[in-house]
C-alpha cells in the first residue's frame, strides 16, 4: 500500500447531484452512476487506510458568484449550462451539503471554495502538506471544469494525479466529459477505471 496516497472528491454535493434540489443538475442517470460508484470507492479506499478529504463550492450570497465576467454573462443567458448560476450552492441551502451516502466520519472536510480550482483560497494544500500526501485519487464533477482544474493545479504542484473515470461526470454533456478526460490522461496524470483502482486497493490489503 502506498501511504502517500489520498482521495479528494470534488464538488459531490446537492448542487449538482440531487435531482430534486441541485441548481446545476448533472442528468440523473450520470448522477446516479458516479454516486454508486464514488460510494463503492469510497468504502474500499477508507478500508485501505486512504484518507478522504472532500471539497465543495458554497458562496455568502449571489454577488460573490456574479464578481466573476464569464458566470456573471452566463447567469441571464438562455439555455446556457449556468444559466441562473447565482443561485448556485449558496450557505445555507442544502446545495453546499455533500450527498450523504458518501459521507463518513472519518473523512476530512476542506473549507469551501468559490471557483473552480480546490487549491484557490482553501486549506486544500496545507491539509495535504501535513498529512504527506503526494498521489491523489481524483472523482468528482464538472469532469471539464473543476475536476480538470483540479488536475491542473495539482500538477502544477507535482502531485501525482489519478482520476477515476467511472467516478467523475458533466453536467455539459458526454463530449465535454470525454474530451476532459483525454486531456487528463494525456497532459496531467492517469485515468483509470473504478475497477482498477478497486484491484489496486484491494490487493494492498490481502
Amino acid at each position: 500500500m502506498r501511504t502517500d496516497t489520498a482521495v479528494i472528491t470534488v464538488d459531490l454535493h446537492h448542487g449538482h447531484l440531487d435531482p430534486e434540489t441541485a441548481t446545476l443538475p448533472v442528468p440523473p442517470e450520470q448522477a446516479e452512476r458516479v454516486l454508486e460508484n464514488t460510494e463503492r470507492f469510497l468504502t474500499t479506499a477508507r478500508d485501505a487506510g486512504y484518507p478522504v478529504f472532500h471539497i465543495t463550492t458554497a458562496y455568502r450570497d449571489a454577488e460573490e458568484i456574479l464578481s466573476n465576467p464569464k458566470w456573471a454573462q452566463t447567469d441571464s443567458t438562455t439555455g446556457d449550462s449556468r444559466e441562473s448560476v447565482s443561485a448556485h450552492n449558496l450557505e445555507g441551502t442544502t446545495g453546499t451539503e455533500i450527498m450523504s451516502r458518501l459521507r463518513d466520519e472519518r473523512d476530512v472536510y476542506i473549507q469551501p471554495k468559490k471557483r473552480y480550482s480546490p487549491f484557490l483560497d482553501t486549506d486544500l494544500e496545507f491539509v495535504l502538506r501535513t498529512n504527506d500526501v503526494g498521489r491523489l485519487l481524483i472523482t468528482g464533477v464538472n469532469t471539464n471544469t473543476c475536476v480538470q482544474c483540479t488536475c491542473f493545479e495539482a500538477t502544477n504542484r507535482d502531485y501525482e494525479v489519478v482520476v477515476i473515470a467511472d467516478c467523475v461526470a458533466s453536467m455539459d454533456g458526454p463530449e465535454f466529459h470525454e474530451s476532459a478526460l483525454m486531456n487528463i490522461d494525456r497532459a496531467l496524470g492517469s485515468v483509470v477505471s473504478l475497477e482498477e483502482i478497486l484491484e489496486e486497493m484491494e490487493s494492498a490489503t490481502a
